[in-house]
């Protein structure tokens, strides 16, 4: 009677034992998904910006150059991590992790622009507060553009954001003691 009792609680002991470390996983998933969005990379873009106004009409010239910095961000939505993005190994204490992707987006640029060069003839009036914030619209157009033509900024952003992310999630996990193989969904 009492070797059937001992491996009863043995059996016990380790079932609990297996949804002690399950509770665990699912806490830790729940703590990783009410991050939400989690920023891993930006970066400021200086963006230049010129006037110039000469004719026969006026006299003497007018040169303006302002410069701006623009920021993008490159950010995980982990709002959008599923249960099963987790894959833990208890028994090898692995997890294979399978994260949303990388999404990038202009973040924002400054407010006042800096003034880079000017010649204005002496006949001819400063550049005022409306013909900066032209100048200005005009460049950030110019850089939206720039920005959807060409992938490099956005690859840099996204290549950068990985490494740290995958460094960030195996120093997490290992503190839980897995070692973590990180993957990203493809982006949409």
């Amino acid at each position: 009677m009492k070797f059937k009792f001992i491996p009863l609680c043995a059996i016990a002991a380790a079932m609990l034992a297996s949804c002690a470390k399950k509770a665990d996983n699912t806490e830790l998933y729940q703590e990783i998904k009410s991050v939400d969005k989690m920023v891993f990379a930006s970066m400021a873009i200086t963006k230049t910006s010129k006037m110039e106004s000469s004719g026969w009409y006026t006299v003497g010239k007018r040169i303006a150059v302002y410069s701006y910095d623009s920021y993008m961000r490159a950010y995980i939505d982990l709002s959008t991590l599923q249960m099963d993005d987790l894959v833990f190994d208890d028994k090898n204490m692995t997890v294979k992790v399978t994260l949303p992707p990388v999404v990038t987006e202009i973040a924002g640029r400054d407010m006042e622009m800096r003034k880079e060069y000017d010649n204005i003839g002496m006949l001819r009036s400063d550049i005022d507060s409306k013909e900066r914030a032209e100048m200005k619209e005009k460049a950030n157009a110019s850089f939206k553009a720039e920005v959807e033509e060409n992938p490099t900024f956005r690859q840099q952003l996204i290549d950068a954001a990985q490494r740290k992310a995958r460094k960030y999630f195996e120093t997490i996990f290992e503190a839980n003691g897995y070692t973590a193989s990180i993957d990203f969904k493809p982006s949409k």
